[in-house]
């Protein structure tokens, strides 16, 4: 059995949070998203502009301010209705969102979140060498326009706003500190880890492509989900996975991605049955029949976005309906978080 330390406690877990769970996501991460989109077009210059796609000249300070006020908007929905789920259930301790301080269990967490950054680096990294030396399919299209870009302090603000800083934080905040620890009320650590990466995965469909580099990158996208998702739930707390996510997304020339592969291996060889242990446990976290839950709480998820898909005109009715329910289910079932009444 595998030791977590990010999870209520098992006997509190019951088929009601299953059921509310992805109402609430969906509602949270639907809103969150709306936000992004509504708010992206007000934008002036937008993103777009401020990387040059549309012909304009390139301003990445323009590009950082953009992001940041997009970022503002989307992350500021998502922290407001998780805070008002969080008063109506009970949700309000630090360990509830994976950040206390990390458990005893993972005795170096900075050690932890950079060995887990060089391993899963591996496959942006290769990706990011073979397409400067030999490439094998295109380019995203903030990298293209960032291609030839020079790395002066413009790009650096940038890229923090953008890649390296402020996104690890962001997406580890929302993603295993909320919606991880959400889908852990009502499934199994398996499942809820599944499901999470399906849901994240499913918001960069843009990689799915006849394209070897970008199914290349989806792949590093879903394998790097997992390893950030099992980290947090080994150490109880988002740390380790934000030191790895921000390892990932750090800025690197083709030399640089070649040293931290090669590092990677050291890492691999000096390290291998502390890695090895680590990886048994994941396969015993994942190899569960309770792990098929995931399957129905992604299409539990995914049902009000279909919806909206379907009938364009019935979003008022859909969101509405939506809100009621999982802030119904809020009021009527406490958190598997939350501290036993006295």
């Amino acid at each position: 059995m595998t030791d977590l330390s990010f999870q209520p406690n098992p006997s509190r877990r019951n088929w009601r949070h299953a059921l509310s769970a992805p109402l609430e996501i969906a509602l949270v991460m639907g809103a969150s998203l709306a936000a992004a989109l509504w708010i992206t077009p007000q934008i002036s210059p937008g993103l777009a502009d401020a990387l040059g796609l549309t012909g304009s000249p390139r301003d990445l300070m323009a590009g950082a301010w953009a992001l940041t006020q997009q970022f503002g908007v989307q992350y500021g929905v998502l922290a407001g209705l998780a805070l008002v789920f969080a008063l109506l259930r009970g949700r309000r301790s630090a360990p509830a969102y994976a950040l206390a301080t990390p458990t005893p269990k993972i005795t170096h967490p900075v050690r932890y979140g950079l060995l887990l950054g060089l391993l899963i680096s591996i496959i942006p990294s290769t990706v990011f060498i073979l397409q400067d030396i030999a490439p094998i399919g295109a380019d995203t299209p903030i990298w293209a326009a960032l291609r030839d870009a020079p790395w002066d302090l413009d790009f650096w603000i940038f890229m923090a706003v953008g890649s390296f800083a402020l996104v690890p934080l962001l997406e580890e905040l929302g993603w295993r500190s909320y919606v991880l620890g959400r889908f852990l009320e009502g499934a199994a650590p398996g499942a809820a880890l599944v499901a999470t990466t399906a849901l994240f995965a499913l918001l960069h469909v843009q990689y799915l492509q006849a394209d070897a580099a970008m199914m290349a990158t989806f792949i590093g996208l879903v394998v790097g989900s997992v390893g950030l998702g099992f980290a947090t739930l080994r150490a109880g707390t988002i740390w380790p996975a934000v030191i790895a996510h921000i390892m990932i997304n750090f800025p690197l020339t083709t030399e640089g991605h070649a040293i931290r592969i090669g590092l990677a291996v050291i890492a691999l060889i000096v390290w291998r049955k502390p890695i090895g242990s680590e990886l048994v446990g994941l396969v015993r976290v994942l190899w569960r029949t309770s792990t098929l839950l995931a399957l129905p709480l992604v299409m539990a998820v995914a049902a009000p976005a279909l919806a909206m898909m379907i009938w364009p005109s019935g979003l008022p009715v859909i969101a509405a309906t939506l809100a009621g329910l999982a802030l119904g289910g809020g009021l009527i079932r406490r958190s598997a978080w939350a501290r036993p009444k006295s």
